[in-house]
């Protein structure tokens, strides 16, 4: 099995635990956040943005299940979780990128 699938696989046993618990329990639901950067950390820009996107109107959604009702908080707080993730992601990862391809240095797949 290559890294790319153990990451992949990782990746889909994390989400589906989380799902699980942030049925169970409200306050996990807000553990999508270090969520966000495994999916930034191990699929291509593309992929991630589209799952990260996919996890913050579950948990928006989850969490307004779990109040009762949808309100302000519970759905801004996920999408700007999101929002931050993904810029605190891409920007070191994109500068790196660009210092490595000066170097001659191949760059690696995943992430921005």
């Amino acid at each position: 099995m290559t890294r790319d699938a153990r990451e992949q696989l990782w990746l889909v046993a994390a989400t589906l635990t989380w799902a699980v618990l942030a049925l169970l329990a409200p306050p996990l639901v807000w553990l999508v956040f270090p969520l966000f950067f495994g999916f930034l950390y191990v699929l291509p820009l593309w992929a991630a943005v589209f799952g990260v996107t996919v996890l913050t109107c579950v948990s928006a959604a989850m969490a307004s299940w779990h109040a009762g009702g949808p309100s302000a908080p519970l759905v801004l707080g996920p999408v700007l979780l999101a929002v931050a993730a993904t810029l605190l992601w891409t920007r070191p990862v994109r500068v790196s990128r660009s210092r490595s391809r000066g170097r001659g240095r191949p760059a690696r797949r995943t992430g921005a």
